[in-house]
């Protein structure tokens, strides 16, 4: 993987469960909801926001506190374009207008 930041970015775009190795040991499985690169008024450090398995509430994790990401579940939009939705709508309005 590359740098930190760069990971956070693509995990932030993946559409699946990722896992976030800490720096305490803990591996936390989940979907990152959120990321704040420049801290906000909760948190004036860099972190990211997960609804982590198992769990009904977001919970934040630092920047600073991240070791490493992994991309451990399954993607649910790979292989899906927006041409492809297309085309199958069209073929639905299609479909329609002969009945």
């Amino acid at each position: 993987m590359g740098d930190l930041s760069t990971d956070i970015e693509k995990a932030f775009d993946y559409r699946g469960d990722i896992t976030l190795a800490l720096k305490d040991g803990r591996a936390i499985v989940g979907f990152m909801s959120n990321r704040e690169p420049k801290g906000a008024v909760r948190c004036r450090d860099p972190f990211v926001e997960m609804m982590v398995a198992g769990s009904d509430e977001k919970q934040l994790f630092k920047y600073s506190e991240i070791t490493k990401i992994e991309f451990t579940g399954e993607d649910t939009a790979a292989g899906k374009s927006w041409e492809e939705w297309m085309a199958k709508e069209e073929a639905k309005k299609k479909n329609a207008i002969k009945t």
